[in-house]
């Protein structure tokens, strides 16, 4: 699995916004993802969210 992302840092996004795995607000750094701008408050959370999403994959591929 490859990783694709932007470590922005001592910048806070235009918008408010949230980290999309564990809903904290982003402040001063954060983690973007490339394909999708996706924002993450870090390294973990972009891990995490990116390991789930391939668990679920696999699942429905199990199912089909």
């Amino acid at each position: 699995m490859r990783f694709a992302f932007v470590l922005v840092n001592d910048r806070t996004p235009f918008r408010k916004t949230w980290c999309l795995q564990c809903c904290e607000d982003i402040r001063g750094s954060y983690l973007r993802e490339i394909g999708t701008q996706l924002p993450y408050c870090d390294y973990e959370c972009y891990a995490l969210f990116r390991e789930t999403l391939a668990e679920q994959k696999d699942r429905v591929r199990a199912a089909s």
